[in-house]
């Protein structure tokens, strides 16, 4: 069963927010939508990772994804980990194109005449493995076996190994041969190594020490609040800013009306400028006419607060879909 629900990353959903509250002439866009192009094909390769351990019965694993652990002064993160009272399968999600060369210091990608290097997906999962030991040890959580497997998740990759190297003939698959490969760890595991209140004792502090990467969009792509794009914009004709009067949001290009569009808009500020917002700050962002009205829409959403009167802070415990 999947213990943890399986989600767009926050990342993802930040650079794309960013991408749409950037001017088309901006000297970043480039660089935001590269970005958003490698985290879509990461996400979108978990999601067919996903798509095959779905079809697992429920009773084998206790399955999480996206876990990211502190370790030391950092964090590791695991695209999926399977748990049983057996072992532990960690799974790499890889959703590379064209052709893939491994050996064991590097993999080659060759993608419309293009060549990029990378570190081999192999050393990194048998480094997650290596810190895996280290969290349990911490914890004082009896050892478990820990095996791993990167899925390629395209069909049409083609890879090719180095002729001497056999572990990645076995540690790596494509996506449609998961579930035959993790048959056969299950037939070479086959005995209880922990007793259950261990093993819910290991399942709830993965869950609970996981921790989600808080990333700053516009610092990463050092760009200042102030070159945001501001305003409601209309989703019939995508013109910004709608303009608010009675209750409703008016586009004057197109006469599109609403009484929610603004939603996209709060969700854009949130996961762009930042996860608190008062009531000047949604006026000021919103184009909202006076004061009296934008603490009116807030009120309507019910987000949790600090303060009183004016000096409310609201602070969503969630991102609005």
């Amino acid at each position: 069963m999947f213990d943890k629900n399986f989600t767009i990353p926050e990342l993802l959903l930040r650079a794309e927010a960013l991408e749409g509250r950037l001017p088309k002439t901006h000297e970043k866009l480039s660089e935001v939508k590269l970005k958003i192009r490698i985290l879509r094909s990461g996400y979108n390769g978990e999601k067919t990772v996903h798509y095959h351990l779905s079809q697992i019965p429920q009773h084998r694993y206790h399955i999480l994804h996206d876990i990211r652990l502190p370790i030391g002064d950092t964090f590791f993160q695991m695209d999926y980990i399977l748990l049983s009272p057996k072992s532990i399968l960690l799974l790499d999600a890889k959703n590379h194109s064209g052709k893939l060369y491994l050996d064991q210091n590097q993999m080659i990608q060759e993608y419309n005449e293009s060549r990029e290097i990378y570190e081999n997906p192999l050393s990194q999962i048998q480094r997650h493995k290596v810190l895996l030991r280290y969290w349990f040890e911490k914890f004082q959580i009896p050892p478990l076996p820990i095996e791993y497997q990167v899925v390629i998740c395209k069909s049409s990759t083609e890879v090719i190994f180095s002729p001497d190297y056999k572990e990645a003939q076995e540690k790596l698959c494509k996506a449609n041969n998961l579930l035959w490969k993790i048959e056969n760890y299950e037939e070479k595991l086959n005995k209880q190594r922990i007793n259950l209140q261990t093993f819910e004792k290991l399942r709830v502090l993965l869950l609970q020490e996981h921790t989600t990467l808080k990333s700053d969009i516009l610092q990463m792509f050092q760009i200042n609040k102030s070159e945001i794009i501001s305003g409601v914009r209309c989703p019939n004709c995508s013109s910004i800013p709608m303009s608010y009067k009675r209750n409703s949001w008016f586009c004057s290009e197109c006469n599109f009306l609403s009484r929610n569009v603004h939603l996209n808009a709060i969700n854009d500020y949130l996961l762009i400028i930042n996860s608190s917002i008062t009531s000047q700050e949604l006026r000021n962002f919103l184009h909202i006419p006076s004061s009296r009205a934008a603490t009116y829409l807030l009120s309507l959403l019910k987000f949790p607060y600090t303060g009183t009167n004016r000096g409310r802070i609201y602070t969503p415990s969630y991102i609005i879909p």
